[in-house]
């Protein structure tokens, strides 16, 4: 491809004498010499005055079918091993001699490679780069989805990309592809348990992660108490966890940034696609509503478990369960330089137990609207307006006891983002503003018999607003610079009626000394500082780096819950007088080698995160619906460090990964009353501490479309807090529990199997499905989630619960059209 300006009123022209965008592969050797004695014949005749110069390429790098930019592509000139990334809207700019025949390879994630092996500039040129999403290729077995040494080359570390279409081929319980439960395979992730909702991250809890799709955080990510995720994978475009090098432009939570993107339309045809399971449906529907300028996607997900629960034993058939979730998005491509976007997604649970006279349920909303713009070559802006809410009910149906207890929290947000890129250099700045509202409780009677009377804590206010200033610098081929800052500024304010307490006594109802009614609006505290984040990638050669990294971040919302879990009873509190923000400052450096020609990638990662202002709970303390809250709060500090191990092989006919973590999580509460430490002060292990944890992923291809999958997980039984003796209290016994986390469950040890099946003959089909066949917990084992006691006349005993005490099969369907 020869690039050539021809004048100021028609700039570019092109002149395709000998480039086609073909693999280098695909090309005869014929074709090749031909290609070259005519590029030769050309710059002899034609382009003498262009040697020795410089000229500039821009380009643009969008998906073929969308025709959506594609952000952070990386556009790679072979030889010279220059890398440069796209920006929010695609675009991208090189500086190359007009000398020289020059390779481009042009990569991003979950996208087919584009090779362009002779270009060559006669003078300034702009190209349009489209890629194909990436589809298994049913006729070859290597297959790669991303550049095979983006793992080295990256300045990013801990940072994990998932492939969905792999994702539906890993054993999952019940068949249901689930997103989360797929991270927890990566190193450093793992939860507390079978079916436990959230991800804890290099020692952080489930509430210090920043989950955003489409931008919108989420603050509940689980269906039916944890079993499964609540975000439909059929409807997601792009996953990526940030577990340290958090970019700058992203603040409020501690641990992790987990970034899901859902997918706009397809902006040629109408197509359709969805997958039936044992517990639930999926449909999606995408499709221009004009043709390569306004393109929808809606996708729907419903559980239908009742089903299953009216054919279980009978003590089980008045339990209740039911969830669905919803995702829709619509774009708007102006022109080449600006678009809009609408997204919307809504969740709901419905749970009971057969056992109680309770009913639990919850409602997930988020909407946003973003508006891209490219006012020049070089500078890019976004506009974002975001609007989350959760809310929680749970309903009690004693008769003459009716009740509901709600607790919600909304987020409203307005942030711009904008993007000036040189050759070398990429600077991003932008701005937010957050409005928060959270009611921790409110209690009311659900029927007018009910004896119940209406309580509630206090309903909180604050505002939040950032800015911050990053930058990526490409100093040499081996050196690669990014560092940033992010100044915050958060306000709590009322309406609030706020309570001073006896300095020198444990905050109580009794020590209160005075309390202040604040007017709507005014301020009651302030909080906010700098927050610094790097990152430093040294290459050792062509495949081998040392990465570094550095990240403070504030969070200035805690999840309150003494559950081991995330629950229905659990709520939201914002920072306040006696409940700073927490901060927290993490530093990891890694080890990255790629062997055998980018066949192996192996990594090691080692991090020391120090965390403040934790919050912790007096024994007995009571959390829901009261009014002072702060009075059975703990002020603690954590420390977590470990190491990450990963082997992962990406070509052949067997691929997966091979993760091991060794990491620790502890938990320090410090106050000045003795009567109020925890374990006499010392550290102690956090609820989540599970030193050791390995995780095995293997897929192998037995034939055409056909995978085999595998999974094995170990990991070291969570804390716990056993009993340790018992005692007599007014003719009473009364167990004497140990120090807090003191023991440990059994370890937990599972092994998965599956069969993938692909319908397609030839890659290029549109009509085909695909099943898939799990064994889950295939040696049956009875992993303990919790242990508990009860007692049986004055002895003590101790029960196993198991969420998942045997094999459970499933199978799922999956068509597309």
């Amino acid at each position: 491809m020869l690039f050539r300006r021809k004048s100021k009123t028609n700039r570019f022209i092109y002149s395709y004498l000998l480039l086609d965008c073909l693999p280098i592969n695909s090309i005869s050797p014929l074709a090749m010499n031909l290609r070259l004695h005519l590029l030769f014949i050309f710059l002899l005749l034609g382009g003498p005055l262009a040697w020795g110069q410089r000229f500039t390429l821009e380009g643009r790098v969008f998906d073929a079918t969308t025709q959506v930019p594609i952000q952070n592509a990386s556009v790679l000139v072979r030889v010279i091993e220059v890398t440069v990334k796209t920006d929010s809207l695609g675009r991208f700019k090189l500086t190359l001699g007009g000398k020289a025949m020059h390779a481009l390879v042009i990569t991003a994630e979950g996208y087919r490679t584009a090779y362009y092996p002779n270009v060559v500039l006669m003078g300034d040129g702009n190209m349009e780069v489209p890629l194909k999403t990436f589809a298994q290729d049913l006729d070859e077995v290597t297959v790669r989805e991303r550049k095979a040494d983006q793992n080295v080359r990256d300045v990013r570390m801990g940072t994990v990309q998932l492939n969905i279409q792999k994702l539906k081929r890993i054993p999952v319980v019940l068949g249901e592809p689930d997103i989360l439960k797929a991270l927890t395979l990566q190193p450093g992730v793992s939860t507390v348990g079978e079916g436990a909702g959230g991800l804890n991250v290099r020692g952080g809890r489930t509430d210090q992660n920043l989950v955003l799709l489409d931008g919108a955080p989420l603050f509940n990510t689980s269906h039916l108490l944890g079993f499964f995720a609540n975000v439909n994978p059929d409807v997601v475009q792009s996953v990526t966890l940030y577990k340290g090098g958090i970019p700058a432009m992203y603040g409020g939570r501690l641990s992790a940034l987990l970034n899901m993107t859902t997918k706009t339309g397809d902006a040629e045809q109408m197509r359709i696609s969805g997958g039936v399971g044992p517990i639930s449906s999926r449909l999606m529907i995408e499709g221009p509503l004009l043709k390569n300028k306004i393109t929808y996607a809606l996708g729907a997900r419903v559980a239908y478990p009742n089903w299953i629960i009216r054919r279980l034993p009978e003590r089980y058939r008045g339990s209740e369960a039911f969830f669905y979730d919803l995702n829709g998005r619509v774009q708007y491509r102006i022109n080449d330089r600006h678009s809009v976007s609408l997204s919307s997604y809504r969740s709901l649970d419905n749970f009971k137990f057969s056992v109680e006279d309770t009913a639990y349920n919850w409602v997930s909303q988020t909407a946003g609207f973003q508006w891209n713009s490219l006012l020049s070559k070089r500078l890019s802006f976004s506009i974002n307006g975001i609007y989350s809410n959760f809310k929680s009910d749970i309903n009690g149906q004693q008769r003459a006891n009716e009740f509901q207890v709600s607790s919600a929290i909304a987020h409203r947000e307005l942030r711009t983002d904008w993007l000036y890129s040189l050759e070398k250099v990429r600077l991003e700045a932008g701005a937010n503003y957050i409005w928060h509202e959270v009611q921790p409780g409110l209690q009311t009677p659900s029927s007018d018999s009910s004896n119940i009377i209406v309580r509630s804590a206090q309903t909180e206010f604050a505002l939040e607003w950032a800015a911050y200033l990053q930058s990526e610098w490409t100093v040499s081929n081996a050196l690669t610079l990014q560092a940033g800052v992010r100044y915050v500024n958060y306000q709590n304010v009322g309406a609030r009626n706020v309570a001073t307490y006896e300095p020198d006594l444990p905050r109580s109802i009794e020590s209160i000394i005075s309390t202040q009614d604040i007017p709507m609006g005014q301020v009651i505290d302030r909080y906010g500082g700098w927050e610094p984040r790097a990152s430093l990638r040294l290459a050792l050669g062509r495949q081998s780096s040392v990465k570094l990294s550095y990240n403070r971040t504030r969070q200035f919302l805690h999840l309150i819950s003494n559950t081991t879990a995330i629950s229905p009873v659990d709520f939201w509190k914002l920072s306040d007088s006696y409940t700073p923000p927490q901060l927290a400052d993490q530093i990891a450096i890694g080890f990255f080698k790629n062997l055998k020609e980018n066949a192996f990638e192996t990594s090691v990662e080692v991090f020391y995160k120090d965390i403040k202002n934790l919050v912790e709970y007096k024994d007995g303390a009571t959390l829901l619906l009261n009014p002072r809250i702060e009075t059975d709060l703990l002020p603690a500090k954590g420390v977590a460090y470990g190491a990450e191990f990963s082997v992962q092989k990406t070509q052949g006919k067997l691929t997966g990964q091979v993760a091991y973590t060794y990491s620790r999580s502890l938990v320090q509460v410090q106050t000045p009353f003795a009567g109020e430490r925890i374990n006499n002060g010392e550290w102690y292990a956090a609820t989540f501490d599970r030193p050791h944890n390995l995780a095995i992923s293997l897929q192998q291809l037995l034939s055409t479309g056909v995978f085999l999958g595998f999974n094995f997980v170990y990991t070291t039984g969570r804390p716990a807090t056993f009993p340790d003796g018992q005692y007599r209290l007014f003719n009473s016994v009364v167990p004497n529990f140990s120090r807090r986390n003191d023991d440990r469950i059994p370890d937990y040890i599972r092994a998965d199997l599956s069969l993938s099946i692909d319908t397609r003959k030839v890659r290029t089909q549109k009509k085909y499905s695909v099943w898939n066949i799990s064994l889950y917990n295939l040696l049956g084992r009875p992993n303990p989630y919790s242990i508990y006691f009860t007692r049986f006349n004055t002895v003590m005993r101790g029960y196993r619960l198991s969420v998942f005490a045997r094999i459970i099969p499933s199978v799922t369907y999956n068509f597309y059209f």
